[in-house]
């Protein structure tokens, strides 16, 4: 191979035919950009090496056999950053973003103060509410392999957000806070049959199943962690499945918060809960 150009076609004529030219397209430049550090136009590298070539097609082999290409490359977009991940962490979905977008248009109406993010993963929530407003974050993972990779992204920006390790269903919170938001897990086990292979395979099972006959087991404990650690007239803003949000807002009004809503999402589903404590 010649030049980028030849190793870009050469990812796409050996990926599976399981992809469409669209999707081919989208893996064969983020394997260029993250793992062989090329940037546009491809034909600008020369003398592509065998290694670089041997690493390539290991990459297209788990890509192919169907671990996710974030993985596999190790980053994934969101919002306006690239972020670290890895199999301790859930690849962030463009619904979180809307739901980082929640909270950045509610800001103004909230009481100064921190923030704190429940389940935090990559960091991906509390990173870019932190980055986009004024407003410090605090960050709670009960897994220490998750906390490792958000505290990647969060010096890689510079963000002003504090890690917690903590188990939110058996300890309390210890700060009082201007908002919380949480995409806990909230997907019954008995979906798995509904979902894909790749996610199953690969993302952490902690970070989305919940029993069956528990579907709003985080979302109770949060909740009544937060009618005493959420500030006068603060924000609760949930990310939530939408067959049970009707009960997450109901969750909510049973607890005393007020002006309780159900936001969709881009794709019109029912998608997010707000909620904000009395004065």
């Amino acid at each position: 191979m010649e030049n980028g150009d030849d190793l870009f076609q050469h990812i796409l004529v050996n990926l599976n035919d399981d992809f469409d030219a669209y999707e081919k397209r989208a893996i064969a430049k983020s394997i260029l950009y993250d793992i062989a550090h090329f940037i546009m136009p491809w034909s600008a590298r020369t003398n592509i090496s065998a290694e670089l070539v041997f690493n390539i097609n290991q990459s297209i082999s788990r890509i192919n056999g169907g671990e996710p290409t974030q993985y596999v490359c190790g980053f994934a977009p969101f919002r306006n950053y690239l972020l670290k991940v890895d199999k301790n962490v859930l690849i962030p979905r463009p619904e979180t973003e809307e739901l980082v977008s929640l909270v950045l248009a509610n800001l103004p109406v909230l009481p100064p103060g921190k923030g704190i993010d429940i389940g935090t993963g990559s960091g991906a929530i509390a990173l870019s509410i932190a980055l986009e407003s004024d407003r410090e974050m605090d960050a709670l993972d009960i897994s220490e392999g998750a906390l490792q990779m958000a505290m990647s992204n969060i010096e890689k920006y510079s963000a002003s957000v504090n890690l917690i390790h903590s188990d939110i269903l058996n300890s309390p919170l210890t700060e009082n806070y201007s908002f919380i938001v949480s995409n806990p897990p909230y997907i019954p086990v008995m979906d798995k049959i509904d979902m894909l292979d790749s996610v199953l395979k690969y993302e952490p099972g902690v970070a989305l199943f919940v029993p069956d006959d528990s579907p709003l087991l985080f979302y109770q404990r949060i909740v009544a962690l937060s009618t005493k650690s959420i500030l006068p007239k603060g924000g609760l803003f949930f990310e939530c499945h939408p067959k049970f949000i009707n009960d997450v807002a109901d969750l909510l009004i049973a607890n005393g918060f007020e002006n309780v809503q159900i936001l969709n999402d881009v794709s019109g589903k029912q998608r997010m809960v707000q909620g904000f404590m009395l004065e």
